[in-house]
Formats: structure tokens, sequence, C-alpha cells
């Protein structure tokens, strides 16, 4: 029976359960030893296997595409091995590999043949030299003849046909290939700057209509669409701020487009398996939200979730703060209708160090599953030896693997082992639904400018780390939990007070959402500042007459993003309904509040009003990074004044907790010590359950509870 899923969870062969898949590349493990190693990861309790089918080692030559000629390119007898011993395949034929590949993956022939194919800058510089353009008719050219020859040979295994690959990956990170190494794509030929017909003239009439529409917007003269040129990125000005975003937004439906095309490659061939791809990193993630509305059929999106790979990484072991960043990947993918899900998890690092061990990796896996992943896919699950002259950072690609490289089994296996035992003794938690206090909201337009490197992001990268480092880390220290909510796309939930981090802007789109949720009863707490302009830099103040009306002074909050003067003389020592709280950033100053409104915040140097309640609505003039109990006891309460319910006290503040209702009834709660240290807490629940818990450094721990 084929895999299906849905946000909720997987369903395999009949029943909901966890997706567990290990990468596993037939032509680096050594032919002999595939099926100890296949079995190995079986009765670990492994679901699939997952490979890439590297086109740099199937066409060596321009036209030689090459299988089954040696074990290393037994493509066939791999998935036939599989199908054996019961497991099934996520197959990933590209055109990108990556997976530390010459050129990623793309065969040199063809790069040096036609350097013409190679990705360019703003200023038609090449800033890779394996970055190709995606939808250049050269590379397209090659690139359907080889995906083709590969889908040939995966039909006949597909589920479909009574098989065993269960899904096809097209192409691999996308975008990062190129945003990770300098820039988004510009090449000319691929976007036909300077014709009518060229795919970025096309883009913008079908945006604007008209040149004077895109004129009046840019602030520019041009003559016609055919005549626009993309502008370097280090913009200024809300004109220029449009001029980028278009050419971002062109960039990203190219992008689609290949997706799109390769998938037709496939379908054409008769592989009509489920289409998935793995975004390469969180912040990535929303880079795809058109791409999953405009795939009719089957579509798995997953994201990378590395703790560590280099010592160049923020952390060498999970902490607090890459649980914030997963639980937040977590809730994109679930806002664009998939089950979360890692494509990507460490089963290993390249570097021999910062090392890869046991404890770390065990708190990893707990980690992501104690915020919602529901499937995952260790990268690698064992490695072995490049194929001569494939590998571009080592001989023997061993990446520190769960099974090394020679077949020994590294100490790290074990966490794998025991992580599978919790999957498959607790099943009903793969589809269960978490119990939150609040709401907390974001939008896809502040995500997607920060997954781009936008130079004009600005306040949009302040706010998605307030929105994690600030609200949601501060709700973990409490007893009031915060959920995600995409203030773009889902229902919001009128029991639920919704807090919103807000910069200057929000498309009016979400703003009337908000507002729409505040008519139906719902409450809301928006921190630091009411946006009064939309995702375009038109001004847009749907949420600022409902509230009512007010005179907002300077922002300290995004000096970069408000042309105000700035205030002077405002402190950090704030007063929240008459408790003196520290650490935080004030935002405006308000004058002439809405009439019945009363002050919730203010400066206690000198009693200026940086926040209010009107209505059913907080205005909270302020923003912080979580660092004393002082800012937690703060917000709890607020919420609590707007009607939040509890949901489970620590006693130790410093450990982070999620609570999970199971389907069949129950809960699981998650306790994780991401110290170096053992901790302790007592654990005290609403309806008078009481628990105490001892977790040792780096160590997450499930209960379950009535």
């Amino acid at each position: 029976m084929a895999v299906t899923f849905d946000r909720t969870g997987f369903n395999i062969d009949g029943r909901d359960d966890f997706f567990v898949s290990g990468e596993f590349h037939y032509f680096r493990v050594p032919h002999d030893d595939w099926r100890r190693r296949m079995r190995m990861f079986k009765e670990s309790g492994g679901t699939a296997l997952a490979t890439y089918i590297p086109w740099l080692i199937h066409e060596p030559e321009e036209g030689s595409i090459l299988f089954g000629d040696r074990p290393e390119r037994d493509f066939a007898g791999f998935l036939k091995m599989a199908a054996e011993e019961g497991l099934k395949v996520i197959v990933r034929p590209g055109p990108y590999q990556y997976s530390e590949l010459v050129n990623s993956g793309i065969p040199t022939w063809l790069i040096e043949k036609h350097p013409e194919i190679l990705a360019r800058n703003v200023n038609g510089e090449l800033f890779c030299e394996s970055a190709v353009s995606y939808m250049h008719p050269t590379f397209l050219k090659y690139a359907e003849r080889y995906v083709r020859h590969v889908a040939k040979i995966i039909r006949p295994f597909t589920e479909e046909n009574g098989g065993t690959v269960t899904m096809v990956q097209a192409d691999n990170e996308l975008m990062g290939v190129q945003v990770w190494r300098g820039s988004i794509d510009y090449n000319p030929e691929t976007f036909g700057y300077g014709r009518a017909d060229g795919y970025y003239a096309r883009f913008l009439a079908k945006k604007y209509g008209d040149i004077a529409a895109l004129n009046k917007a840019y602030d520019t003269d041009y003559p016609d669409f055919a005549s626009v040129r993309p502008i370097a990125e280090s913009c200024h000005g809300e004109a220029e701020l449009r001029h980028v975003r278009d050419q971002q937004k062109c960039y990203l439906e190219n992008c689609f487009d290949y997706i799109e095309t390769i998938t037709a490659w496939l379908r054409a061939e008769g592989v009509n398996a489920p289409i998935c791809h793995n975004s390469g990193n969180p912040g990535m993630n929303a880079l795809f939200v058109d791409l999953t509305k405009r795939m009719n059929e089957p579509f798995l999106l997953g994201s990378d979730h590395y703790y560590t790979l280099n010592q160049d990484w923020a952390q060498n072991n999970p902490t607090p703060q890459y649980a914030l960043y997963v639980q937040h990947s977590m809730a994109m993918l679930r806002a664009m209708g998939m089950p979360p899900s890692v494509l990507e998890m460490p089963g290993g690092s390249p570097s021999d160090t910062p090392p890869i061990l046991k404890n770390d990796l065990l708190a990893c896996y707990m980690t992501n599953l104690a915020v919602g992943m529901r499937g995952v896919n260790y990268y690698v699950y064992t490695g072995g030896p490049n194929f001569p002259g494939s590998g571009d950072t080592c001989d023997i690609y061993d990446y520190n693997a769960l099974i090394h490289a020679d077949g020994t089994l590294n100490d790290t296996f074990e966490a794998m082992r025991e992580f599978h035992k919790f999957l498959i003794d607790n099943r009903d938690l793969s589809h269960a639904k978490q119990i939150a206090s609040v709401q907390v909201g974001y939008t896809w337009e502040d995500a997607q400018a920060v997954g781009l490197n936008d130079a004009g992001h600005g306040a949009s990268g302040e706010t998605l780390d307030f929105l994690r480092r600030g609200i949601m880390y501060t709700l973990m220290c409490g007893e009031y939990s915060g959920e995600y909510v995409n203030l773009n796309d889902e229902a919001f939930d009128v029991s639920r007070p919704l807090i919103v981090a807000a910069s200057d802007r929000m498309s009016r789109a979400a703003q009337t959402r908000l507002v729409e949720f505040m008519r139906a009863g719902g409450r809301v707490i928006i921190a630091p500042a009411v946006p009064e302009i939309d995702e375009q830099g038109n001004t847009c103040t749907v949420l600022k007459d409902y509230i009512g009306g007010y005179t907002a002074l300077g922002c300290a909050c995004y000096p970069n993003r408000n042309p105000s003067a700035l205030r002077e003389g405002v402190s950090q020592t704030l007063i929240v309904n008459g408790r003196r709280v520290y650490g935080l950033n004030a935002g405006h100053v308000y004058t002439d509040l809405p009439a019945g409104a009363q002050a919730v915040l203010t400066d206690a140097a000198d009693g200026k009003v940086l926040g209010f309640k009107a209505g059913n609505c907080i205005v909270f003039g302020a923003k912080w990074h979580m660092s004393t109990f002082n800012q937690a006891d703060m917000l709890a309460e607020i919420v609590r004044a707007m009607g939040a319910q509890p949901t489970e006290r620590l006693t130790n503040r410093n450990l982070f907790h999620t609570l999970w209702q199971l389907p069949g009834g129950g809960k699981m709660l998650f306790i994780l010590n991401l110290f170096s240290s053992p901790q302790s807490t007592d654990v005290i629940m609403p309806d008078g359950q009481q628990l105490h818990a001892d977790l040792d450094a780096m160590q997450v721990c499930a209960f379950r509870l009535n």
C-alpha cells in the first residue's frame, strides 16, 4: 500500500505512523554490504531508505549514460534489494544532488562545454562555478535527457506498479546552490532581459498590466516592460524595495517552474509517485509557499535541521535556540498543509570536529519530535568510498554516520535505535495535536524576506527574531504555552488569545484577518508596533483603524524602517500594569489614546505611555529577548488578563516543555534539558496532577498523562 499524508501526519500501509527513512547511497556503500546494512535499519525500526542518483556518476561523458555496468552504478539492483528487505525508497534523481559531490552532482563536461548555463548575479557576473541557472534552455535540454532516462528505471519499481519507490524528489535544496553562494539568479538568457517575450518582462506585465502602473510603483519612467532591468538588492526607499521584491518574486516563480518541469518529465515517463522536496534550512521554508499551492497533486515539503556541520555553526549541540528554530520550521510546514518532516536530519557530519556525539544526537531527535516532527530522513544513515573522481571533500564518505563507511557501528547508532523504539512504542503520537494556551502569529512576507537574505528585510528579520527569542522563549519559561499560527492562511481559534509579532508593515490581507478575528470575539496582543503600511510599502491602516484613533510618536524598535525622529530619554525599565519589568526595548510613545483605552505599559522614568488596551486588543509597545523570569511573569500576566488558560507549570523554568493531545485520549508531556548539566523539576498540571522529573545533561524526556 502507498504512503499517504496530510498536515496531521502519515499513513503507512494502512496504519497511522511516523515515516522513518535513512539516507543510503548505493553508489558509495560497498555492494556486498548493502543487504546487511539495509536489514540493520529495518530491524532498528526504520521504514524507508533514501538515495541520490548522481548525474555526475551516471553520465561521466556526454551521451554515455551508464547504469548497472558496475556495482556502484547498480541503481535497479538497489531498488530490487530494498523491496526484498521490505523497505520503501525515496529516490532523488536531481538534477542537483549536492552531497559533497564535485559540481554538486552536475557533470563537469556540461559546465565546461556550456558555461553560459551558469547563474549570474545582478551585475551579470559569475559567482559560483557550479551554480546553474535552472531554467536555462541548454541546461534543461541535457537535464531532461538524464531525468527521463532515470525515470524509465524507476517506473517499474514504484508502489503503483507493485514496487517500493514511495516518493520521488525533484532536485535538491532548491535555491541553495545560488542563494548560499552569493546571489539569486539573474542569467540574461533565462530571464530574457530586454525582450518583450522574456520571462522577466512577462512576469512584470502579468503583475502590473500596463507600464504606467509599474512606473508609479517604482518611481521610474520605463517606456515598456522589456526596458526594465533588475537593480542592486542593497536598495533604498520603498520604490526600490518594491523593485527588488518583484525581481525576487520573479526568481522564485522561475524556480517553481523548474520543479514543475522536472515533475512533468517524470510523469511523461509514467512515474506517478508523490513528489517531495527538501528546504535547505528552516529559514528557507517560507520561500516554498507558492510552490505548495501550485502543485496540483500530492506533494511533500520537508526541511533540513542540522545543528552543526563544522565549527562555523552557532552551536555544537542542540540548544534552546535550536529548539525554537526547528519549532517554527515545523509550524511553517504544517501551515503549508504538510506533515512536519525533516528530510535531512543529522545522522552525522562531514567534519570530524566538532564531534557528533550520541547523547547530543538523541537529544536532537527527541527535540524535533517534541516540537511536532512526524517524518524523518537521516542524512546520512551510512556511507562508503566515493566513486572515483566524484568526491568534493574526501575520498571516503564516512560522514561520521550511524554506520561508518567500513560497515562498523558508530556509537550514535544506539541513539537512533533508542529513538526508533520510542516512536514504535508511541505511534499514537504520530497524529497528536498540540495543547497550547495562546496562539503566536507570523506572516509569510516576513519569513520570505529573511529567507532570501533580502537587503531590505530590516524589520522582518527583527520580527522573526523577536517571535522566537522573545515571545516563544518567554512562553516556554512559564505555564502559558504557545503554538504558532500563520496569519495568511491558517484558521484562528477564538477561544485562545493571539500574540502577533509585528513590524511597521503587514499585508492588507493579514491585517483584515486580524480585524475579523477580533470582531468575532478574538483577543489580540500586538507587539511592538501596529503596522501602518502593507507588504508593498503602501499606506494600510486597516488594523490601526479598528483599534481606534491614537498618535504614535517615533520608533526605537525598528529605527531603520521608520523615518520618524527617534524619541529620547525612554529607559529600558518599564512599568507593566504597575509591575517594574527590565530588559524591554521600548517602541512608540502613544498619545491621544482611543476612548476608554487603558495604559498597560509606561516608562518607569517619566510615565510616557508605551502600550495600551483598547477593547479586545492590547498594543504592547516593546520587544525583548528572554533573559529574566521577570519578563516571563510579565507576559503571563498579560495573556492571563486576555483569557489564556494555563497548560503545565514547571518549577524549573529553564526547562522547555510541550504538551500534546493523543488521538485516543490522554496526553504526552515533553520536557527538554538542552544544557550541559543535569536538572530536575516538579510539574504541576491544571487538573492537579503532579510529577517529578530528573533529567541528565542533554536529555529530552516524555511522560504519558491522563
